[in-house]
């Protein structure tokens, strides 16, 4: 059997962006940890950047195994009806509703579907949901969920939901996890389910229950090759992901 063909989302860097490797150009780039973790396991990772002719949104997701969405910038909160709130965070609309057909589209013809950090968001918005915009700012009592020492994570515990895919993969009901985001999920999208949590209360995984993979977690697996959790949760999209290439 040929490995499964799995596309990843990417982010985008405006001509506008002020970082210095953008130099005024328009740029789709992906941090290269979310590579190294797909080429570690036994796939064909396929990078996609953000397309604005949605057209074409079946027949890509017809060509794949399955869908990664990655982080990266902000969720744009008019996707799920709200005003942004102002700041410095960076936000991202065109990827926000392309990732929105993406979802669905992945939904509609059964395709495995893994969300991480900002892609666990992506899955609740597109199936209606909402998010805290930001944290700190709106969550009353709630810990630091992203460093201040931007790229350094930080950590914390997360309660895993006994009886969830999420629990039959981990097999532990208590895991450390890294953290780096000022977004989380608010009102969760029926019929998804909340499958981890931090202490604060905040959501730190999301499933839809039934026999297609349909999973996010709020942390970065990604960076977390030390840990059999990380491996787990590839491994688990892609034995899934495996099923539907047999389809094909």
């Amino acid at each position: 059997m040929k490995p499964p063909t799995i596309a990843f989302t990417m982010d985008q860097s405006p001509a506008a962006d002020v970082r210095p490797f953008a130099r005024g150009r328009d740029l789709y780039f992906i941090n290269a940890a979310y590579v190294r973790y797909l080429e570690g396991a036994d796939c064909l990772p396929l990078a996609l950047p953000t397309l604005l002719d949605h057209s074409r949104i079946p027949a890509l997701i017809a060509g794949i195994d399955g869908l990664l969405l990655t982080g990266g910038d902000d969720v744009y909160a008019g996707a799920y009806g709200e005003q942004v709130i102002p700041g410095q965070w960076r936000i991202d609309p065109p990827r926000t509703f392309f990732e929105i057909e993406l979802v669905r589209e992945a939904l509609r013809q059964h395709k495995p579907l893994f969300g991480i950090c900002r892609g666990c968001q992506m899955i609740n918005v597109a199936r209606g949901g909402s998010l805290w915009q930001d944290i700190a700012s709106q969550v009353p009592g709630a810990r630091q969920h992203r460093s201040p020492e931007s790229p350094t994570l930080t950590y914390h515990p997360a309660a895993i939901t006994a009886g969830s895919r999420l629990h039959a993969i981990i097999g532990r009901e208590s895991l450390t996890v890294n953290s780096s985001h000022h977004q989380a999920i608010k009102t969760l999208a029926s019929p998804l389910q909340i499958t981890a949590r931090a202490e604060d209360g905040i959501v730190e995984g999301i499933e839809l229950p039934g026999e297609d993979f349909v999973l996010g977690v709020q942390w970065h697996p990604e960076t977390m090759d030390e840990m059999g959790s990380s491996r787990a949760l590839l491994e688990a999209f892609l034995a899934s992901c495996r099923e539907k290439s047999a389809e094909r």
